[in-house]
This record gives C-alpha cells, sequence and structure tokens, in this order.
C-alpha cells in the first residue's frame, strides 16, 4: 500500500502490509526509520512524491547538487518506486535514496531527527501538514520546486520555483515577491530532444503509413479511441498508438511484445513501455494530449509535430500554450477529424508542429539559463 497521510490505524495498516509483502524498507520509512549517506557533512533532503516526472528531475538535481557541493549529503525520498530510474543513481557518492515517511508526526520528527537536513526541498507538491509544521518548528528553511502552495501551512520557505504562472500566482498573497522566482520548469531539461528517426521505418516497413499518437489514455477511454479508430478513413493508411496508466485494455497489443516487424495499416497498439514515447513524439503524424504528465507533454512539443489536447490535461506552460498552439478537443472522433484536415494541409501541419518545436526550445533555453543561478543558491549554503 502506499498510505502517507497522517492517520495512525491506516499508516500501521499499510506498515503490516509491507511487512507480509517483504516490502520492510518501504514499511520502517514509512515511521521515519531513514538513514542518510554515511560522511559528516550537512545533509539535503529532497522530498518527491508518487509521480514519475517529478521523481525523474529529482534524481537530475540531486546529482547536480552533489557536482556543485561535494561536502553535501543529499537524501531522496520518493513515495512510488521506479526501479529503472532510480538505478541511475546507484554509486553517485554522498546521495541516498530510498521511501519517505508518512505525515502521522512521530514519523515526521524521527525522519528530521535522524536526517537533521540543512535545507528541505520539495518537487512538485508542498510539505504536508505535520511535516510542514515541524520543518517550522525547527527552523529549517524549504527551497519549492514545481508546486502551488497546497491548503496546508507553510513552512519556513527561502524560496518557491513556480512551474507556471497559475503557481506563481498562487503565492503572492503567501509569501513576499522576493522568494517567488518567474515561472520556470526545469523538467524541459531532461526531455529527450534529438532522436533518431528509425522508428517510422520499423514500424512502417517500405510503406508509408501514418502514425498517430493518444499520451495518456484511461482504460475507460482507451475503448472509446479504439470505436473511433475503426470508423475512421484514417484506418486505411494509419497506425495508432495509444499510451497510459495501467492494464493494457482487452485486445490490444503491447508495444512490450511487439517483435519490431511492420505493422499492418489499421493496427492499434498500446504504448506500454515509456522508452518509446520520444520516437513517437518523432514520427507521428498527430499527438493528442488526454491526460498525459508532464514529461509526455514536452515530449511531444519537442517532437514538432502538430498537438491538440483534452479539456482536462494539465498543460505545465498554459500561459505559452493557447488554443491557436493546442487545440482543445474532447472527442475522439473531433480529433481524427482534425488528423484527417492536417493530411489535407501539410503545410499547416509543418507550421504546427514548428510552433510546438519553439515553445519547448523557448522554455528549456529559459530553464537552462535559470538553472546556475538555483545551484549557486545551494552553494552558499
Amino acid at each position: 500500500m502506499s498510505y502517507y497521510g497522517a492517520g495512525m490505524l491506516r499508516a500501521r495498516w499499510a506498515s503490516w502490509r509491507d511487512w507480509r509483502q517483504q516490502r520492510r524498507g518501504q514499511a520502517n520509512a514509512r515511521w521515519g526509520w531513514i538513514k542518510p549517506p554515511a560522511g559528516r557533512g550537512p545533509a539535503i533532503w529532497m522530498q518527491g512524491f508518487a509521480d514519475f516526472d517529478d521523481l525523474r528531475l529529482a534524481a537530475d538535481l540531486a546529482k547536480a547538487i552533489r557536482e556543485k557541493r561535494l561536502d553535501l549529503r543529499v537524501v531522496l525520498t520518493f513515495e512510488a518506486e521506479h526501479p529503472d530510474l532510480l538505478e541511475q543513481m546507484d554509486g553517485v557518492p554522498g546521495l541516498g535514496y530510498g521511501f519517505g515517511p508518512c505525515d502521522h508526526p512521530q514519523a515526521v520528527a524521527r525522519a528530521l531527527e535522524r536526517l537533521t537536513p540543512l535545507r528541505y526541498l520539495a518537487l512538485g507538491a508542498p510539505p504536508r501538514r505535520h511535516l510542514a509544521a515541524a520543518l517550522t518548528q525547527r527552523a529549517i528553511p524549504a527551497v519549492l520546486l514545481g508546486t502551488g502552495p497546497g491548503l496546508g501551512p507553510l513552512p519556513p520557505v527561502e524560496a518557491v520555483y513556480p512551474r507556471n504562472v497559475e503557481q506563481a500566482e498562487a503565492w503572492r498573497s503567501l509569501l513576499p515577491a522576493a522568494r517567488i522566482e518567474d515561472p520556470v520548469d526545469f523538467s524541459t531539461l531532461i526531455t529527450v530532444a534529438q532522436v533518431e528517426p528509425n522508428f517510422r521505418a520499423l514500424a512502417c516497413g517500405g510503406d508509408d503509413w501514418q502514425l498517430w499518437w493518444v499520451a495518456g489514455v484511461s482504460a475507460a477511454s482507451a475503448g472509446r479511441w479504439i470505436q473511433a479508430w475503426q470508423g475512421s478513413p484514417l484506418r486505411r493508411s494509419g497506425l495508432l498508438f495509444l499510451s497510459g496508466q495501467g492494464v493494457a485494455p482487452a485486445g490490444l497489443e503491447r508495444m512490450s511484445r511487439w517483435a519490431r516487424t511492420p505493422l499492418a495499416p489499421g493496427s492499434a497498439l498500446w504504448v506500454d513501455e515509456g522508452r518509446w514515447h520520444p520516437a513517437l513524439a518523432v514520427a507521428a503524424q498527430g499527438v493528442h494530449l488526454e491526460a498525459a504528465s508532464t514529461g509526455d507533454i514536452w515530449q511531444a512539443f519537442a517532437g514538432g509535430r502538430p498537438l491538440s489536447a483534452a479539456p482536462l490535461s494539465r498543460l505545465p506552460r498554459p500561459e505559452a500554450m493557447g488554443p491557436e498552439l493546442v487545440p482543445i478537443l474532447t472527442a475522439p472522433g473531433a480529433v481524427l477529424a482534425r488528423w484527417q484536415g492536417l493530411l489535407g494541409d501539410p503545410m499547416a501541419a509543418r507550421e504546427q508542429g514548428d510552433a510546438a518545436r519553439r515553445a519547448f526550445w523557448a522554455e528549456r533555453r529559459r530553464a537552462g539559463e535559470r538553472l546556475p543561478a538555483f545551484l549557486e543558491r545551494v552553494f552558499a549554503w
């Protein structure tokens, strides 16, 4: 179980379940039994939560912090494990990682006693109520990245790095302007921006099928996409790729089982491995963002293809991604009709794709310019 709230009984029950399933490290960490890396230098506690993209960014920032301050020990905690990502941190001196504590006061107090952090950094969400109170009680400054203020009490905030204007505005009534940095999305720095364009040949062989990608599909909506696809003229010379969380819908071939042989026109595949997303972003004629993660959204922008999005899609920089760049569409049929129109107007498709790519690189340049100042802040600690 992955309960990290403040309820005693629920946290105990989650830990008991973890012990039963041989997840002892997670059970112990939930109650604050966290061990910092060996050494005598001051510690930095970086807290990621359950979001994969935030944890991926946290891992890269943790390594960058270690390169900037070799005397610091960095502890990265999380609430959902991603083994392939975490293996990249193995062997980095002074860098430790593992599950984090729940928000029960005893767990929070124990974690802070064992880590005695010089600073607390949170990525993607603010600290929960009891942790924020404990940081205040112990006067441990906090730096928050990519998040709004949340509903609970504030910790002693040293600085916030909002991801977009919406988050920045939410902070303005709570903090002095000097503590609120200009919006920037550092996750663009870890987006795969250069991809070998060989996926199309792999999927199509010697044929010239069109490839279409829908990112962030739920198991409940996959059936609607398949039904619309089967009735669309795009199916005669196209391939549809659906990616999302959870188990592949019945009847859809999974990419992890694909034999890397050319696909028949009209095929629909469930992309169950994220490593294919950069290649799809480059190879697809069009991309629709239904409930995609921040990482997939920026990946789609970097691919330089025409984009559309569902109304509930959380675009990371909505103020820079207006409807002229990312049309808002609800029904699968409307998306497929838009794609059909793009085939009839290749010039418009190219212009839309180029605009998406420019938006990505503008944000990436902004993030690259801002990262040194963030690391200088770390150096000053």
